[in-house]
């Protein structure tokens, strides 16, 4: 970017010399860039229909850990 003298958005920045003298000469890239945050995409309905599967299958193993423990009693 340097040596082509390119503005990249969340990369690079040209910065004239009064903005650099504002900050007291600081050079930390992070007074002129600002990094693009990346978000994610949630599709709120398929998770909750996937939370309720495993809601589902944590009471089954439930069931099945009941099942196991009145069998060790009744021995």
């Amino acid at each position: 970017m340097y040596h082509e003298f390119k503005e990249i958005e969340g990369f690079s920045k040209i910065v004239d010399a009064e903005k650099i003298r504002e900050n007291d000469y600081n050079l930390n890239v992070t007074l002129y860039v600002f990094p693009e945050e990346e978000r994610e995409e949630i599709d709120v309905e398929r998770e909750w229909e996937e939370i309720k599967l495993i809601e589902k299958e944590l009471e089954d193993v439930d069931k099945k850990i009941e099942e196991y423990l009145e069998e060790l009693e009744e021995r």
